[in-house]
């Protein structure tokens, strides 16, 4: 085996016994090898297994490369596996991907076909039919899963889709097994999903109407075009972009439909089984791998025709794809910030470009770089800006916090408690919110008023009642309450500084002692099951008061929400971070319109202890359009995103100074760069400076965005030797700073 230097495009599509291959593999550390082809041939993009050292690895035939004169010692590709090849438009997606975002061609195979999940693995599949055997005695969660096959039309249903419908364990369904009163049909080995059928709306309004045949005649054209379908909060996006999915769907092509929290699968899975019925798959991280075995194949087949999850499923292969939609194309989770970096909505709108396909970007609040685009008219964009039917906008109003006199460790101000008594009179639901988990961020001694601190991060610790400890919110480590203070090592008491939510839950309790509460944070719900629950809790208001964080903030309709009380938000606007105004703007514009979404009015309190500031003025006024047009001015004169570009080098190591060592070094070896106009801030210690026992140095450059950048830090940085024990992770276009 030999390395080449670069992998170029084949004009070939076949390859013959003895040939020579590059193959890229899902092997880390490695980006492709030459292989000779088997007996009987390779086709350019097969999915094979080949040799390395002494175990098998997943990879694709990327294209032909010389025979070399030693080629008989060169090893043959083991196994051509039974798959659809990676057609052109996935292997160039790919391609720029890892070109675009500075990983290497093996990393972004790896994204697409996870070599975990060992696609090669044969396995019956099976559904659920009703058995032969009566039951004697019928528990809620056994009916609920018979009435379920009861009334699936004799349609195919799988064990995830049983228990997801019927929000039971798995347990309950061996049960039913065991009792010989549901039994498992097998099926052939990869057989496809449900054939879903296309089902258009028939309820849209006039303006609606016109913005879904706009839709639907660019899926009609077959070819890429990127779309802004803004539309005010309850404006209906989701039914005009759902016509769009099915006239996709109808000329026999496939879709992608992102969210940028598994929370929001759920609403939209039940549009789905209201429009489809069945025909369709979730992918995110709680879907189990053989699941996403099936799914991979089917996906790969063509005979998966509509995909919904999180970020990561804009990397699969899919081998006809007609429509990709972003919904809440703004939100800064898409962003992926762990390991492997990258922005889901960009790369959808890269896959859209070459997979011929239109990418519909889906918000009430458009993030800067979309509103750019479409002002460059780079993008389309079309606009929904009322409620549908009778619904109105809620009506805004600021609480001076300067002028309200709050008793100690009291949050919650004399009016939005007044509003919230005349909500739960009135059997309508009221919603307060803080985006801050747990009891208390800060706990302070108060003998040496030393903060407590996480071991392993640069980080303070917060409060959680529910998990009786005190957690860091960047490694995660629980830590048990210490007797003594680490610093002065007193018995001493803590003062707790600044509210979670689990401080505002314990203020409501005692506020609306008889009010029904439902707590919606990441902590208070196991999965997404649990998560469905609470929100059909509220759904069928048997809940007075919501208290949530983020995760409640968008894409949710409650029908019988008519007031939000918005605690404490003032802190997000600090920092000095180029997003904080647009980011704050966008959370405040989404939270404040979960009100009022169906017959009841809704209104919004926002607690501020600065009403003067822009943003809050705009929530007030609702004039978004001057908003960005002015964040739009501010960027531009600074030259930062989206009308330039920035990358961060993130060095990390158990050494604070070997890896502030090399962070310097690297760093001059990157000076050349200046050259091109490449402005270089750092090496400095990251704002957090620790994270999980590493230390963080980081290098921040920023050039124009006609400048190459990628190509020229790339080409410098492949000549470069890390040590053992200092890693670098490159952030292209990064949204936080820390």
């Amino acid at each position: 085996m030999s390395k080449r230097k670069s992998l170029n495009s084949s004009k070939t599509s076949f390859y013959n016994e003895g040939e020579t291959v590059a193959v890229v593999i899902t092997q880390k550390g490695k980006e492709h090898l030459n292989y000779l082809v088997p007996k009987g041939g390779v086709i350019l993009g097969a999915i094979v297994q080949v040799p390395l050292r002494n175990k098998i690895v997943l990879g694709i035939v990327w294209c032909s490369v010389p025979s070399s004169k030693n080629s008989y010692e060169m090893r043959k590709i083991s196994k051509v596996l039974d798959l659809p090849k990676l057609n052109n438009a996935i292997r160039n997606f790919l391609k720029k991907s890892s070109e675009y975002n500075i990983f290497s061609l093996s990393t972004a195979l790896r994204l697409c076909l996870n070599p975990s999940l060992n696609i090669e693995k044969y396995e019956n599949e099976f559904f659920y039919e009703m058995g032969i055997q009566k039951l004697r005695r019928f528990t809620p969660e056994r009916k609920r899963v018979l009435a379920i096959l009861a009334t699936n039309e004799k349609k195919p249903i799988g064990r995830a889709e049983l228990i997801a419908r019927s929000f039971v364990s798995d347990s309950v369904i061996r049960n039913l097994e065991e009792k010989k009163v549901i039994t498992k049909v097998s099926i052939a080995q990869n057989n496809d999903f449900v054939k879903i059928q296309p089902s258009f709306s028939k309820t849209l309004s006039n303006h609606q109407k016109e913005i879904s045949h706009e839709l639907c005649a660019k899926v009609k054209t077959q070819s890429y075009s990127t779309i802004m379908l803004k539309g005010v909060t309850g404006s209906g996006k989701t039914e005009v972009y759902m016509d769009a999915i099915a006239e996709a769907i109808s000329l026999g092509r496939q879709v992608l439909v992102l969210f940028p929290e598994i929370s929001l699968g759920t609403t939209f899975y039940k549009h789905l089984k209201k429009r489809f019925k069945f025909g369709f798959a979730e992918w995110h991280s709680s879907i189990s791998k053989k699941e996403k075995r099936k799914i991979l194949k089917c996906v790969l087949k063509g005979s998966l025709k509509l995909v919904f999850g999180a970020r990561s499923a804009v990397f699969l292969p899919f081998s006809n794809l007609g429509l990709i939609i972003v919904d809440e194309e703004h939100d800064t989770s898409y962003k992926q910030e762990e390991g492997v970096r990258y922005h889901g909505r960009d790369m959808a709108v890269l896959k859209g470009f070459y997979s011929d396909a239109p990418v519909i970007l889906v918000s009430a609040t458009p993030s800067l770089e979309t509103w750019v685009n479409v002002a460059e008219m780079k993008y389309a964009s079309y606009t929904l800006p009322e409620r549908f039917g009778n619904a109105s906008l809620p009506q805004v109003r600021l609480i001076d916090m300067r002028g309200n006199s709050l008793e100690k460790n009291h949050w919650i101000s004399e009016d939005v408690t007044e509003k919230i008594e005349h909500c739960i009179k009135k059997n309508q639901q009221s919603l307060l919110f803080l985006n801050r988990r747990g009891y208390t961020p800060l706990l302070m001694c108060e003998s040496c008023f030393h903060i407590l601190s996480c071991e392993s991060c640069d980080a303070k610790l917060t409060e959680h009642k529910l998990y009786k400890a005190i957690l860091c919110h960047l490694c995660g480590v629980r830590y048990d309450f210490p007797k003594t203070c680490p610093s002065c090592h007193n018995n001493t008491r803590y003062i707790s500084i600044g509210p979670g939510i689990e401080k505002i839950e314990e203020e409501a309790k005692s506020l609306f002692p008889n009010a029904r509460i439902e707590m919606l944070s990441s902590d208070h719900y196991k999965n997404s099951k649990d998560l469905r629950e609470g929100f059909e809790r509220i759904n069928s208001g048997e809940i007075d008061i919501i208290i949530g964080t983020k995760i409640i903030s968008k894409g949710h309709n409650f029908p019988f929400l008519s007031f939000v009380g918005v605690i404490d938000v003032d802190l997000a606007l600090q920092g000095g971070d180029i997003r904080a105004a647009e980011n704050t703007f966008q959370l405040l514009r989404q939270v404040i319109g979960r009100a009022g979404r169906f017959n009841t009015t809704g209104e919004a309190f926002i607690q501020t202890y600065f009403p003067e500031d822009l943003v809050m003025k705009t929530i007030c006024s609702e004039n978004d359009e001057e908003f960005m047009n002015l964040q739009s001015k501010l960027r531009k004169t600074a030259k930062v995103p989206p009308f330039g570009r920035m990358i961060a080098l993130i060095f990390t190591g158990s050494v604070h100074e070997i890896t502030m060592y090399f962070a310097r070094k690297i760093t001059i070896e990157i000076y050349s760069l200046k050259q091109h106009g490449v402005e270089i801030f750092g090496p400095a210690d990251a704002r957090i400076s620790k994270l999980r026992k590493k230390y963080r140095i980081r290098v921040l450059l920023k050039s124009s965005k006609k400048l190459p950048i990628q190509t020229l830090l790339r080409n410098i940085l492949e000549k470069i030797k890390l040590p053992r024990g200092v890693n670098l992770t490159i952030d292209v276009d990064p949204l936080n700073f820390y």
